[in-house]
């Protein structure tokens, strides 16, 4: 398997993998989808709850951290994720780290 994977996060409930098309079409997946480890799929899961614990159902758009430095800590988290997953998948997959699109977004 290869092709191109886009770590972003979307609101509650989804992994925050997402595999592109030839089309540029984007379809969830799981860590179990593109063959990741447990271990690497536990982080992944661990930081998408984090990043879940932030929602703001009453304002979505008003979701964030509660300070810069939580904010920092996980956005590292997720580049270091995405260096695991490149690692884990080998040279036939591109890793791609999508951390800013989730601003203003409302759960879909």
């Amino acid at each position: 398997m290869s092709g191109t994977l886009l770590i972003a996060p979307e609101w509650l409930g989804l992994s925050g993998l997402w595999q592109i098309d030839a089309k540029g079409k984007r379809r969830a997946v799981d860590a179990e989808d593109v063959g990741l480890s447990e271990a690497v799929a536990d982080r992944l899961e661990a930081w998408m709850d984090a990043f879940d614990a932030i929602y703001d159902e009453d304002e979505p758009a008003a979701s964030d951290f509660s300070d810069a430095v939580e904010r920092l800590a996980w956005e590292a988290e997720g580049a270091a994720l995405a260096h695991a997953i490149a690692g884990e998948l080998g040279a036939g997959w591109e890793i791609r780290l999508d951390l800013a699109g989730w601003k203003g977004k409302e759960a879909s």
